[in-house]
């Protein structure tokens, strides 16, 4: 089974998680900037929620992705309050691509967050662990 995981994160929150998934599935995880040279059977795809919205890069990237490449998506996000992760679905269902039931929305607020500056890696709670591990296991099994 091929798996990739690709992220867009301005402040770090969004490339914990995406690091998190891609360590229990044994794969790293790639930016969006990264793109998917292969067929892949599953896509876990996440984003960050600014001003209540997705970045645009992150609609450029879903606005691109190919049913005859990706199987099926996961999708997660992270935010203060909202679920970025049905936004993410809603676009990869628009184009035909499967989106399994099965969503992550961390709520990790605007700790060590900076809107225009990249604060890097986060590190999760055993909590927000243990939701991508659970998270990680109903999508694969």
């Amino acid at each position: 089974m091929k798996i990739a995981v690709r992220y867009q994160s301005i402040g770090g929150n969004t490339k914990s998680v995406a690091e998190a998934i891609a360590n229990k599935v044994g794969i790293k995880a790639e930016p969006i900037t990264v793109p998917l040279n292969e067929p892949v059977d599953f896509l876990f795809i996440g984003g960050g929620v600014y001003a209540h919205g997705l970045d645009d890069s992150l609609k450029s990237f879903l606005g691109n992705l190919d049913a005859a490449t990706v199987k099926v998506v996961a999708a997660f996000s992270t935010a203060g309050a909202m679920d970025g992760a049905i936004k993410i679905a809603s676009i990869v269902k628009e184009k035909g691509i499967p989106v399994h039931g099965e969503t992550l929305p961390m709520k990790l607020g605007v700790r060590n967050h900076g809107y225009f500056v990249h604060k890097g890696f986060i590190e999760l709670t055993d909590k927000q662990l243990a939701a991508v591990n659970d998270f990680v296991k109903k999508v694969i099994g």
